[in-house]
């Protein structure tokens, strides 16, 4: 199969990597060239990584896997190469009006047989079906991260999407080695729905003094199986990304749980995204043995507090 990926941030390598070490070949795009720059390289590294973890006996794994990635400065070549795919996957951050702006421009311009697959991880596909102009064939396919290492794919329908469609991305992502389930197209699908919530409750526990990121994290960690905390997850996710979900769970579904913290802002703010900015609700010096930070200062016990966001 071949698959057109815009996007290849830190999900879009994901899901690069995936295809490449499953014998697909994926084409890539992103409006930043130093991101797309980066793709190759990561997925290349992420692919040894699995090679090791899977116990693959082939010397040439990684070099095949290279070999199934495509990359292209310009977004006429990519779309080009789009023509002759069979999947268009949209791996842009959570941004309604952005991802409906590029799918608006991009997918009127692919054949009809195109399949088109959302990674969103929260929003409605039938919107962004209804600007693609192919309800019929459009789809969510929300990869978890790092989307090798995590079997898991929420299918998720819109109100047109075909059998067909439904049945062709299952049996796809099967032969990917995924393990896809059925969601709901509701805010924040099956995951999110039940995570979000859970992940901004522990973030609010922190802003009013409740819990510490290291006393929090290992409670999960030792009394619920949890394979790491809420706030390294959080680090992992990022901060932005956060915001972006929460803020559009909450529009949704009017639910005040999803409305985002204030703590989240503040990191936002000040550039403490998480693991990929080596600050977040740990402090990610040392990737191997990330130390768990003293957040006290975002403690919110008076309007002063709250209003030191604004300034």
């Amino acid at each position: 199969m071949k698959f057109a990926i815009i996007g290849t941030g830190i999900m879009g390598r994901g899901w690069i990597t995936q295809c490449a070490m499953t014998g697909n070949e994926a084409h890539c795009f992103d409006s930043n060239p130093e991101t797309l720059a980066g793709a190759p390289a990561f997925c290349s590294r992420l692919g040894a990584k699995m090679a090791k973890r899977l116990k693959v006996d082939d010397p040439e794994y990684v070099e095949k896997l290279s070999a199934n990635i495509f990359t292209y400065e310009d977004k006429a070549s990519f779309m080009e190469a789009a023509a002759g795919c069979d999947v268009f996957l949209e791996v842009i951050f959570e941004d309604m009006q952005l991802k409906r702006k590029v799918l608006g421009e991009l997918l009127p311009q692919l054949p009809d047989k195109v399949v088109f697959w959302s990674n969103t991880s929260s929003l409605d596909i039938d919107l962004m079906s209804e600007t693609g102009g192919r309800p019929d064939r459009s789809i969510v396919t929300h990869g978890m991260n790092p989307v090798p290492m995590m079997p898991g794919v929420e299918v998720v329908p819109g109100r047109l999407t075909s059998p067909e469609t439904v049945e062709f991305t299952r049996d796809l992502l099967q032969k990917m080695g995924k393990a896809p389930f059925l969601a709901p197209n509701i805010p924040g699908f099956w995951v999110n729905r039940l995570l979000v919530p859970q992940m901004l409750d522990a973030v609010r526990l922190l802003e009013q003094g409740k819990i510490t990121v290291g006393d929090g994290d290992l409670g999960l960690n030792t009394s619920l199986g949890h394979p790491q905390g809420t706030f390294k997850l959080h680090d992992f996710v990022t901060a932005p990304t956060m915001l972006r979900v929460a803020l559009e769970m909450y529009q949704a579904s009017n639910d005040p749980r999803m409305y985002p913290p204030l703590t989240l802002l503040r990191m936002v703010k000040n550039g403490e995204y998480g693991a990929s900015s080596g600050k977040g609700f740990y402090d990610w010096s040392d990737p191997r043995n990330p130390r768990p930070r003293d957040l006290s200062h975002y403690v919110v016990r008076a309007a002063e507090d709250m209003l030191e966001v604004l300034s």
